[in-house]
């Protein structure tokens, strides 16, 4: 028997995160119920056969208070909101809620190293991943990249590494990581947080029930961050590209900003006693990660650039200053599901980089009207986005560069930034 069996467990969302709860559980003997907003033919039929398949009760089309009737535990995924109604219910019944890198956690005996922050997270989590597996040490790198943290089984590994959003960390209750890092702070999520104060609050959460046994990695040059951290009963580390003692020459990924990722995920190495040889040849040849400023082809001489995962705008504002040679040499495609922060530094980058903007989906009009207000008006709509591939190649000239870079969220057209980013080297692909 295990503890689980016979618990009544009802997890919110039926996307990657709430499936992998159901695979972990049901074997384990718990009465699992998924609620899924989503109505049936929206979803993957596979995967509905499969919960099914499984056991777990299935209600979709909505959440109803009757899906948390006699639960035990709540799990939440990371899209679902906790301001709905079905949750402030659960609260005054008092009914546990907890996120899924927490319910993960209680799987877990080896040490995690947890990565946060608006920017950089994919980049930094792969990296450390990259210099333990180098220095003969056995790691997973999960969470909010690539599978769930609760698919990962920490028999046969040394650390967990886990990459974590603001929205993994609002429910979490003992999720205590052995090494945190906090990599920088700008606005993001505002739809959700409301604003920047509120956001950073629920950052902090990553290092609230670390010891002075444990470790907190963060950006001295981020004033929001390096106030934060002053709470921190962990033992702190700053880092600063200002003090680097690794050579950005020797570093393959371009960037300032890549710089930083390479500096915390540095340090986090040498805690875990990796050699700094070893550090400096992985850095020498790393290329970075899937959908962060790739390079996907040249076509007639302009280039063609995948930052799908630039989600919000500062991470658009990174990308422009990483491939402009200060002259108006991009065209940008840009738009999706609207987060809410200003979009002001963007607008005004925007003016000196970028020939024409391409916009699509929902944040399209608000856009092209702050773009409008900075006095920059060459900005194209697109009603998809094979529309706004062809329309920024017409756009581009040789030497050029056509580049997918959101500022938004993928939600309003794709599944996620990664169905984003291969749909556009698809499109290009067939140029």
């Amino acid at each position: 028997m295990t503890k689980w069996e016979g618990k009544k467990v009802t997890v919110f969302g039926l996307g990657r995160s709430g499936a992998a709860v159901a695979r972990k559980l049901i074997p384990l003997k718990a009465r699992l119920t998924l609620t899924e907003e989503s109505a049936e033919d929206k979803l993957d039929p596979n995967l509905v056969s499969e919960m099914k398949r499984l056991g777990a009760g299935l209600e979709l089309g909505g959440h109803t208070v009757a899906a948390i009737e006699g639960a035990d535990l709540i799990v939440m995924s990371p899209g679902v909101h906790l301001d709905l109604p079905v949750i402030l219910e659960a609260r005054r019944k008092n009914i546990p809620i907890i996120s899924e890198i927490e319910l993960a956690y209680r799987f877990f005996s080896k040490p995690v190293i947890a990565v946060t922050g608006t920017n950089g997270k994919t980049t930094t989590s792969t990296l450390i991943g990259e210099f333990l597996k180098a220095g003969g040490r056995r790691a997973a790198v999960a969470g909010n990249i690539g599978s769930p943290l609760i698919e990962v089984s920490d028999q046969d590994l040394d650390f967990i590494v886990a990459e974590i959003s603001s929205y993994q960390l609002e429910t979490i209750v003992a999720f205590r990581p052995w090494i945190s890092l906090i990599l920088n702070l700008t606005e993001d999520h505002i739809e959700r947080h409301k604003t920047l104060r509120d956001y950073a609050e629920v950052k902090a959460r990553i290092f609230m029930n670390q010891k002075n046994t444990d470790y907190l990695i963060y950006n001295a040059e981020d004033k929001l961050v390096s106030e934060m951290v002053l709470q921190a009963e962990a033992r702190r580390i700053p880092f600063s590209k200002n003090r680097s003692f690794l050579n950005p020459h020797e570093i393959k990924i371009p960037g300032e900003h890549n710089l930083e990722n390479a500096l915390a995920a540095a340090q986090a190495a040498l805690i875990c006693g990796i050699k700094r040889e070893v550090i400096d040849r992985v850095l020498k040849a790393f290329p970075g990660v899937e959908h962060r400023i790739e390079f996907i082809d040249e076509k007639n001489g302009v280039r063609f650039i995948n930052d799908s995962k630039g989600t919000n705008p500062d991470s658009t504002i990174v990308a422009l200053k990483s491939l402009t040679n200060g002259k108006k040499n991009i065209v940008l495609i840009a738009g999706g599901r609207d987060k809410g922060g200003s979009l002001t530094d963007m607008c005004r980058l925007i003016k000196g980089f970028v020939k024409k903007v391409v916009l699509i989906g929902e944040a399209a009009p608000r856009f092209k009207e702050e773009l409008a207000k900075n006095h920059y008006g060459e900005v194209v709509l697109s009603p998809d986005l094979k529309s706004a591939v062809n329309t920024a190649y017409s756009l581009a000239e040789p030497g050029e560069i056509v580049l997918l870079s959101p500022a938004c969220a993928s939600f309003d057209m794709f599944l996620n930034f990664e169905e984003r980013g291969r749909a556009f080297k698809e499109l290009v692909g067939r140029l």
